[in-house]
């Protein structure tokens, strides 16, 4: 019984990292993104 109490309870928690992990790369692309875009805006208005 304590065996399959601790597995799930590892299954939860590498559930809640991965969801973390997901959220933290989100977050990281979306910055890069909007990093990237302003840049590039920035070079082509310099270009013209």
């Amino acid at each position: 019984m304590m065996v399959i109490g601790l597995s799930i309870q590892g299954l939860l928690d590498l559930f809640v990292a991965g969801i973390s992990l997901a959220i933290g790369l989100a977050i990281f692309a979306l910055i890069a993104s909007i990093l990237c875009s302003a840049a590039f805006l920035n070079c082509a208005k310099d270009v013209s």
